[in-house]
């Protein structure tokens, strides 16, 4: 006797080897997806790469103080370039230390204030010139980068976990990162690190601080606190 499809559906035959079909097509497209994923991060790493030896080299040829804004929490990135001269701090900055200077350049801006409406009080005569000055460290300002080469980037199916400079006492986890970059051709070491949004895959890009070479590793690499660099980005026994 013939087999025969019943009326009102399919045969165990039909509905096995649909499922398969329906397996295999979910199978090829996450690992397409997977795939997908991969080809965005190592694209946003290169990118990223590119846009720090970019940096590098203008701050050498035009004399001016650069520098790289990382936005942690909205996976964001660009350029930012000042006249004014700046120096790393000696020691590294702490989120209390950099309060601290934010309420001392606050205080300093309350007193220029004050300064300027007594001079316009006393017909226009500078008042400083009679004045003690106490020491003050200048605020510098960062203005927008325009140059259309670099312009701002926001990363592609890509986490920044997180920025380390020795600059910093800790890893900046979120919020705002920054990577300077001076006239003389030098920028600072730093750590950058990627990974795809579901954190399986992690890509870290080192700045090398005189060469403004960035090595990539397809890994974590834990930046080390108490470690010294020399001057091209090597660890000091």
């Amino acid at each position: 006797m013939n087999r025969c499809r019943s009326k009102n559906g399919f045969t165990l035959l039909e509905i096995l080897i649909v499922l398969v079909i329906v397996g295999l097509i979910s199978g090829m497209s996450i690992r397409g997806l997977r795939s997908l994923a991969k080809t965005d991060l190592r694209s946003s790493t290169s990118r990223m790469s590119g846009a720090i030896r970019y940096l590098f080299d203008r701050a050498s040829t035009t004399g001016k103080y650069h520098r790289l804004v990382i936005d942690v929490d909205e996976g964001r990135y660009w350029a930012e370039v000042s006249d004014d001269r700046f120096y790393i701090p000696r020691e590294p900055e702490t989120e209390a230390s950099q309060k601290k200077l934010a309420q001392l350049q606050a205080q300093n801006e309350e007193k220029d204030r004050r300064k300027a409406e007594m001079s316009a009080a006393a017909g226009g005569f500078d008042m400083s010139k009679i004045e003690a000055e106490d020491f003050r460290p200048k605020k510098v300002r960062f203005g927008a980068f325009k140059e259309t080469t670099l312009k701002p980037v926001r990363v592609k199916n890509t986490k920044i976990m997180d920025v380390y400079t020795p600059r910093l006492a800790e890893v900046v986890t979120q919020g705002r990162a920054y990577i300077y970059f001076f006239p003389l051709g030098q920028t600072e070491p730093a750590i950058v690190h990627l990974s795809d949004l579901k954190g399986e895959t992690f890509y870290s890009l080192v700045v090398h601080p005189i060469t403004g070479r960035v090595r990539i590793y397809n890994e974590y690499v834990k930046p080390r606190f108490d470690e010294q660099i020399d001057d091209v980005g090597n660890s000091v026994p």
